[in-house]
């Protein structure tokens, strides 16, 4: 039975994946090893050889997989955004805020740091997280009703929203953000807020003006 086999089989990837971040997030890229994986999967190593033979793979595999898991959600929540430019744009940064403070955030960034003196992996991680920014770019220029490319207005308030919340998340990893720094870094969220509306503002304002244009 062809199908039953193919299902079991994404099961054993879903799981490892899944098992991968998990100790990407606990012990960072150094301590992550293949048969604690296969432990936490529940799945032989031999089940895990035979999917993932070498740790390098089988990491940058977790990457894409939990890229492609949060450009869904995005796609899903991003129909629910409200009408109005600084309501969405609010909106837009409190619903990703919180995914730059989970556990796939970090795991990237272990990922990041270990690809530096890596080659091959340094390549595996750019390419994914390429792949994953052209697919938030696409997302962004249909919230904003602009045209795609990482040279144009998206690209602008993807490279705002996104790295500023990349640069705030790393600072939140090394300090007490939820308990003592939580007004410090609430502040910064509502001054990323004013810098994204104001970098929407000039994007739209020139997609607008370049339509017409094109139109005389």
């Amino acid at each position: 039975m062809p199908g039953l086999q193919e299902e079991r089989s994404a099961e054993t990837r879903r799981k490892l994946l899944d098992a991968t971040l998990e100790c990407l997030h606990e012990f960072g890229y150094a301590g992550t090893t293949t048969p604690e994986i296969a432990r936490r999967a529940g799945v032989s190593r031999g089940a895990q050889l035979h999917h993932y033979p070498r740790k390098r793979e089988l990491v940058v595999s977790a990457l894409e997989h939990v890229f492609t898991l949060r450009l869904e959600q995005f796609r899903r929540a991003a129909v629910e955004l409200p009408v109005g430019r600084e309501a969405r744009v609010n909106a837009l940064i409190d619903l990703l805020w919180p995914a730059f403070r989970g556990a796939s955030f970090y795991a990237w960034l272990e990922l990041v740091v270990a690809s530096r003196t890596d080659e091959a992996l340094r390549a595996a991680v750019r390419d994914a997280s390429r792949r994953f920014a052209d697919g938030v770019g696409e997302i962004l220029a249909a919230i904003f009703g602009l045209d795609e490319g990482a040279q144009g207005p998206a690209g602008a308030i993807e490279f705002v929203i996104f790295g500023l919340l990349e640069t705030l998340a790393i600072e939140h990893a090394l300090r007490d953000a939820e308990g003592a720094d939580r007004a410090e870094f609430d502040a910064a969220i509502g001054f990323l807020k004013t810098l994204a509306n104001f970098v929407v503002a000039q994007s739209t304002g020139r997609a607008c003006n370049s339509t017409i244009e094109d139109g005389r």
